[in-house]
């Protein structure tokens, strides 16, 4: 994901001076999208600041058409979080790509476990169970 954080970096400063200079309608429209999805309201606001079609930063846009689909789709939700935010800072939307990348595949939390009932898991966000049933075990042979 090295490629989606100097992405993220080049393209954080013009996406944030497009935020603060674009219309309310814009904005209003991506964050509205936001209640349906936070990736689609990411997308929405991408095109319209990368301006799909005229007058938009053909550098800006090289930058994205060379993300993967997934690096494209973390860029897409952590521009749809950052958007929902207060901050609309540079550095607050590539600190939401480095959180949004950390917990997609892929991203910084990896666990393993091996054996009979193990459990792994990267993260836990709120409450996490587990139980197995008991079972008995067999009769030791009393030799």
């Amino acid at each position: 994901m090295s490629e989606l954080m100097t992405a993220a970096g080049q393209l954080a400063p013009y996406l944030s001076a497009a935020a603060a200079s674009m219309g309310t309608a814009v904005l209003v429209s991506a964050r509205d999208r936001l209640a349906e999805s936070v990736v689609q309201g990411g997308r929405t606001f991408l095109d319209a600041a990368l301006g799909r079609g005229e007058g938009g930063d053909a550098g800006a846009g090289d930058v994205l058409a060379r993300l993967s689909g997934a690096e494209r789709e973390v860029l897409e939700a952590a521009v749809g979080h950052w958007l929902s935010g207060g901050d609309l800072s540079a550095s607050a939307l590539e600190g939401w790509v480095a959180r949004t990348a950390a917990l997609r595949p892929g991203g910084d939390i990896h666990a393993t476990a091996t054996g009979t009932h193990a459990v792994a898991v990267g993260q836990v966000q709120g409450d996490f169970n587990v139980s197995y049933p008991h079972r008995p075990q067999p009769p030791s042979s009393g030799r």
